[in-house]
């Protein structure tokens, strides 16, 4: 088999020939490329390690907005930090957001968000909608050059955590009681124009899936069930609805303890689910988590990402071996660690080795 075609045949739980193994974002061809990983690139192509090559439009190739957007960049009244002012001029009023983030590129923080109280809500929705759609060139690109080597997803939003991105999730969480009517407009207002991206993508037969990322920000403890339902479910079962009557696949990254939502995601009809942290970052073991799939909807991960930072070499061989023996019998699992490399500035030499250990240890295990 090809990698593309294990990793769809695994999101359909069927049956293949190895266990699939993948790094998140350790990719050759993503512009995520960083130096540091040049052994790591080499270890999955010396082995070939799954990869999950996921696209969304170049800049140059998103439609212009229907309303104003402009930043200005100045430095920060805080030593050594920069800061992005963003306006967004709606009918009803400018919107502003300030972003405060470090000089050497250290990861920054929101100080204010476009979204702080009732009339920054309805400025929002005053906005006129999206009615142009991105050329697709840039896939056709990658396509060409991927052939079997990575199956391939089409990157989308979420409606819930498209809202709460503009707001934060305090607020997000203070409005599910306060504000439940006005956040059900926001939430609608986003899913519509995602629906819509997503109908373009499907005329156009790109992919072998679709994926996004977001729902954690309205699951427990922040939400509840009930909010799950109401503002995850129910919008993402639609559009994977839309996406399987197309002939294509589905993955969703949700950090988070699975619990009390992981029969939710079957439910919705999700294919693969990312990335089944387990405890005591979730109050369920990956053994647990395949019990209850039953093999309804695969699962891709299962090692946490601190262990890569935390763990002696001998810790994370036991680990591995652990991991494996829960999620490989009975297929449908992904091999991979719950985030990407790109969470540290630089990868140490423990990290490094422990990556290693993690595609050594793999390799030597994935055969069925």
């Amino acid at each position: 088999m090809t990698c593309r075609e294990r990793l769809k045949r695994v999101f359909m739980c069927r049956e293949v020939d190895r266990m699939p193994v993948r790094i998140d974002a350790l990719d050759p061809l993503s512009p995520r490329y960083r130096k540091d990983w040049d052994e790591l690139y080499l270890l999955t192509e010396k082995y070939e390690l799954e990869i999950l090559r996921d696209w969304i439009p170049l800049k140059e190739e998103m439609p212009a907005l229907p309303y104003n957007l402009f930043s200005e960049e100045k430095s920060s009244a805080l030593s050594g930090m920069k800061e992005i002012t963003t306006f967004i001029e709606s009918p009803d009023g400018k919107m502003t957001e300030i972003y405060n983030y470090p000089e050497d590129g250290s990861p920054g923080y929101i100080k204010k968000h476009f979204i702080e109280d009732v009339n920054d809500a309805k400025k929002y929705l005053s906005l006129p909608e999206q009615a142009n759609f991105p050329a697709i060139e840039s896939y056709l690109d990658i396509e060409r050059k991927t052939g079997g080597r990575a199956m391939l997803m089409i990157g989308i939003d979420e409606a819930a955590y498209a809202v709460q991105r503009l707001m934060g999730s305090e607020l997000f969480g203070y409005w599910l009681y306060d504000e439940r009517d006005l956040l059900r407009q926001l939430v609608d207002r986003a899913y519509r124009e995602i629906e819509k991206l997503t109908k373009h993508y499907l005329s156009k037969n790109i992919g072998d899936c679709m994926g996004w990322v977001g729902p954690e920000v309205c699951i427990p403890p922040l939400a509840s069930l009930k909010d799950f339902n109401e503002f995850v479910f129910e919008y993402d079962k639609k559009l994977i609805n839309l996406i399987h009557e197309a002939g294509k696949l589905v993955w969703v990254h949700c950090h988070g303890d699975m619990a009390p939502v992981l029969n939710r995601f079957v439910e919705m009809g999700v294919d693969c689910l990312n990335p089944i942290e387990p405890p005591p970052a979730g109050s369920i073991t990956l053994s647990e988590a395949k019990g209850v799939c039953s093999g309804k909807m695969a699962l891709d991960g299962g090692v946490e990402d601190g262990a890569i930072d935390m763990l002696n070499a001998e810790a994370m061989r036991e680990l591995m071996i652990d991991v494996i023996n829960q999620g490989k019998p009975g297929g449908c699992f992904i091999l991979s660690p719950t985030s990407s490399p790109d969470t540290r500035p630089e990868l140490t030499p423990r990290q490094l080795e422990n990556y290693r250990i993690f595609i050594e240890t793999a390799v030597k295990m994935r055969l069925y």
